[in-house]
């Protein structure tokens, strides 16, 4: 882990992203903040794909600890015996 110190920015969400059509350009992610101004994150490919993969393993590790209800989806018990849902 970097010595260097963090900037800690409230995000109120992902407002866009923008790739490059170079598979070895640079990825753009801008953030909405609670501040007055938002934030610009230039990322090269490498940072996106690492990132990606961060992203991906903390999901996997979340379900773990918190199953993810899908919008829409439908859970249904059947009362053994019952036949009622």
């Amino acid at each position: 882990m970097s010595e260097k110190k963090a900037v800690e920015i409230p995000v109120i969400k992902p407002t866009m992203i923008q790739m490059s059509s170079d598979p070895r350009g640079d990825a753009a992610i801008t953030f909405e903040t609670i501040g007055d101004a938002d934030v610009l994150l230039v990322l090269p490919m490498t940072a996106l794909v690492a990132l990606e993969a961060m992203l991906a393993k903390a999901s996997q590790e979340q379900a773990k600890h918190q199953p993810v209800s899908h919008p829409g989806s439908v859970v249904r018990h059947i009362v053994a015996g019952s036949g009622r849902r």
